[in-house]
């Protein structure tokens, strides 16, 4: 959108007149395009990165779009404030961009306009850290938000939100490529596991990503929160990053550590039925390598989950020549014996060779049956 810091409004005038070509509906007053205005600004750039980089996929951010704006740039939710209130809006504005269309979106996690605290920032990074778009950001003039800056203890709730974020990254990708075919939001409401339930459609403290994980996060300072959550079998889980989220070693899984749950985190549930692909810890996304998966199990009613892992170059557009691979888990219980099966279903890009999966099961009564993984 034009911002105009100078006068009322901070915008242009709504009697402004626009020459806008006629695929638009042809001039008219500012009130019509003043979000046009902010979407074809995120075309043309998008429309110039990929002219100077053909071979790269164009990264394009706005604060203001417009109906099929999704298509050009993600999106921030604005200049927030670092207050409980704005804490407490972040998950339900993100949800409401996703249901009108636009799903790759978060907030200025910790909030932009003020200092805020430590307790503050910690809460809103554990939750944050998980929403499709996740950045921490600050004005001038505000005091320092690195999560170092508020103390250890900040400093590790941060990491091991960060680290969460990096591990689900391979089920996080998978949910983007559906955003991308049908349209479904990435962090979507918790009505999408019970439309018929009325009662998840005034919870916004809790939301799911895909169709499989569901995120409880509690948006008050004192940890009042006891959000209704969908029928069902949804089971607790833990993913595993270290006491101090950076894992074993880099590369590797991070071993169980021997602590007390961190109350700024949010609590995570997987729906019975489904498979989650996870990474090992790594610093960035570029180092992390897929050669080993942990593959989290939550068996269903009848023992039986699938899950999928949908991988690409990660860059350019060979995935839109077929250069991709889908692979489908299925896990279903034969007696004693739990099988998982992976199969590559889509895509002809090359299988790889000398994966490892690590299997957890998610069902304290099938938690120690065998587990055998067939090809």
């Amino acid at each position: 959108e034009p911002a105009v810091f100078d006068v009322d409004g901070k915008s242009m005038p709504n009697s402004n007149r626009h020459r806008a070509d006629p695929e638009l509906g042809g001039p008219g007053p500012h009130a019509r395009y003043h979000n046009v205005y902010g979407m074809q600004m995120a075309r043309a750039t998008r429309d110039g990165m990929k002219a100077a980089r053909p071979e790269r996929r164009p990264f394009v951010l706005s604060r203001a779009n417009h109906l099929g704006g999704q298509r050009e740039a993600a999106a921030w939710t604005g200049d927030n404030q670092a207050t409980w209130p704005h804490l407490q809006a972040s998950i339900a504005m993100v949800l409401n961009l996703g249901l009108s269309g636009q799903p790759f979106s978060g907030p200025d996690i910790g909030g932009f306009a003020g200092s805020g605290d430590g307790p503050l920032f910690a809460r809103w990074m554990g939750f944050g850290a998980l929403l499709p778009f996740a950045r921490g950001h600050s004005e001038k003039g505000t005091s320092r938000k690195e999560p170092w800056s508020f103390g250890a203890d900040v400093e590790n709730t941060c990491r091991r939100a960060i680290a969460t974020r990096y591990r689900l990254l391979p089920y996080l990708y998978g949910t983007f490529r559906e955003a991308s075919l049908t349209g479904l939001p990435i962090a979507r409401p918790l009505m999408f596991a019970d439309p018929s339930d009325s009662r998840l459609r005034r919870e916004d403290s809790a939301f799911l990503i895909g169709a499989d994980l569901m995120v409880v996060a509690d948006l008050t300072p004192y940890r009042l929160e006891d959000p209704v959550l969908p029928r069902g079998i949804w089971r607790p889980i833990e993913i595993e990053v270290g006491a101090d989220g950076r894992g074993a070693q880099p590369g590797a899984f991070a071993a169980t550590s021997a602590r007390t749950p961190d109350p700024d985190l949010p609590r995570l549930y997987v729906r019975g039925g489904s498979i989650l692909p996870l990474a090992p810890v790594a610093e960035h996304s570029a180092a992390q390598s897929l050669d080993s998966l942990e593959l989290v199990v939550c068996p269903d009613a009848q023992g039986e989950a699938q899950g999928a892992l949908y991988e690409d170059a990660g860059d350019g557009y060979g995935h839109e020549r077929g250069e991709y691979r889908l692979t489908r888990f299925r896990a279903d219980s034969r007696g004693d014996t739990l099988r998982v099966t992976a199969e590559i279903v889509e895509g002809n890009w090359e299988a790889p060779t000398g994966r490892v999966y690590r299997v957890r099961v998610v069902d304290q009564a099938r938690a120690q049956r065998r587990v055998v993984i067939g090809p």
